[in-house]
């Protein structure tokens, strides 16, 4: 009998940024983030890892924090997703415990379901 393990949140900008660069801009990852948006989505991860992504770690987010996906559905559950999947728009602020895009702002932890994203992989580790 296996057991199912749970993959281990990292917060390693390399692992991050190597991971978001080898997924297609032009294929979309898993299911749920298609065309344009997923387009759009691929730009503004690498611009956040640009521009936040040493201070994300810095404040420990891990990669299931921001760029986590259900393992079988992808972006259908929205409810596995990551901060940044999909990606609503440009990084304003990141702190320990929000990320701000503007008029909607991402907790980290919320009330009753500290860690959500735990349950979820890395976009670039869906497999469907």
């Amino acid at each position: 009998m296996s057991a199912h393990l749970a993959p281990v949140p990292t917060s390693d900008l390399y692992t991050w940024r190597s991971g978001i660069e080898r997924l297609s801009p032009g294929k979309s990852p898993c299911p749920g983030l298609y065309g344009e948006q997923w387009q759009k989505t691929h730009a503004a991860m690498l611009d956040f890892l640009e521009r936040f992504g040493a201070q994300a770690v810095e404040l420990g987010w891990t990669d299931l924090d921001l760029f986590s996906v259900h393992a079988q559905h992808g972006t259908i559950r929205g409810d596995y997703c990551g901060a940044l999947v999909p990606m609503p728009g440009p990084v304003e602020f990141i702190d320990a415990d929000r990320i701000s895009f503007g008029l909607l702002t991402y907790y980290r932890t919320q009330v009753g379901n500290p860690h959500p994203r735990l349950r979820g992989v890395p976009i670039w580790a869906f497999k469907g």
